[in-house]
């Protein structure tokens, strides 16, 4: 059974086309216990979920890919967290550029050769986004870890590079997951 999260959009600028879904074969692990709110919103074993956010679909490709990636590491139910978090650093923008942080998962320059090494892609460009997404997925999972599944600090740590906790980014990605949305 489908089950879809209807809640109040928060108007944005636009910067996502609008793509249609994809199904994904990838088998869904058993949900972790202290994530109970979020089971509603697992990928079922029947395939893919995508998401919209504030009425737009990131690339289905890359969200599929995104899933995978996650699940393969046990954490499939930090997808819709994933997806809001990436609405946050690039707004789905491939090309996002800041002068510091790249690409779609704003990626810090000065770090990326080592973080791409690190996790097994050594030489992959910055630009690309299933690199972006490999390295961020390797990150995301490895401070969930750390973390117990705590996403408020795991993603603290993914934005200040540090265990401090960030009020205002875990804010703002969550606002994100709010305007969020399973697309079947």
């Amino acid at each position: 059974m489908n089950k879809i999260l209807i809640v109040m959009v928060v108007v944005v600028a636009d910067c996502i086309s609008m793509t249609a879904p994809v199904k994904n074969t990838a088998p869904e692990p058993a949900p972790v216990e202290t994530q109970a709110a979020t089971q509603a919103w697992i990928p079922t074993q029947e395939g893919f979920v995508a998401y919209r956010i504030h009425g737009k679909v990131p690339p289905i490709e890359w969200q599929q890919y995104l899933y995978n990636e996650l699940a393969s590491r046990g954490f499939a139910w930090y997808m819709p967290y994933a997806v809001c978090q990436i609405q946050q650093e690039s707004c789905w923008n491939q090309w996002s550029d800041n002068g510091r942080d790249f690409g779609l998962t704003q990626q810090k320059g000065v770090y990326w050769p080592d973080r791409a090494a690190l996790y097994g892609i050594a030489g992959a460009d910055i630009w690309d986004p299933y690199a972006q997404l490999h390295v961020f997925a390797c990150m995301m999972t490895a401070y969930l870890a750390e973390t117990g599944g705590d996403v408020g600090r795991a993603l603290s740590a993914y934005y200040l590079g540090a265990w401090d906790y960030s009020d205002v980014y875990v804010s703002n990605v969550m606002e994100h997951w709010s305007a969020s949305e399973v697309v079947r």
